[in-house]
């Protein structure tokens, strides 16, 4: 088994990091974690975000449950290589 958390968030801070050419080659965000929201994955309720979840090595569509005040709207993800120590993590970002 794999494990990932998923969060929703808004962000408090944002500053990019650019190089000498003044591209953005990065960022630094801080979050702010939301209230917990229905997970969904592969079409299925998976219990609810900002918790680790088990799921099965491989591919898997996330999205969340309703209102619909977030973005991206779903996410794939292929997990592969996690732990309960160090799952994947993924952000949705309230709208």
């Amino acid at each position: 088994m794999e494990f990932l958390i998923v969060r929703l968030v808004a962000i408090k801070k944002r500053k990019d990091i650019t190089n000498k050419q003044g591209q953005i080659t990065g960022a630094e965000i801080k979050f702010k974690f939301l209230a917990d929201r229905e997970l969904i994955v592969d079409d299925e309720g998976q219990g609810t975000t900002n918790q680790t979840i088990e799921l099965t090595r491989g591919t898997h569509t996330l999205t969340l449950g309703p209102p619909e005040n977030f973005t991206p709207t779903e996410v794939t993800v292929v997990l592969k290589d996690t732990s309960v120590i160090s799952p994947m993590e993924v952000h949705f970002e309230k709208i």
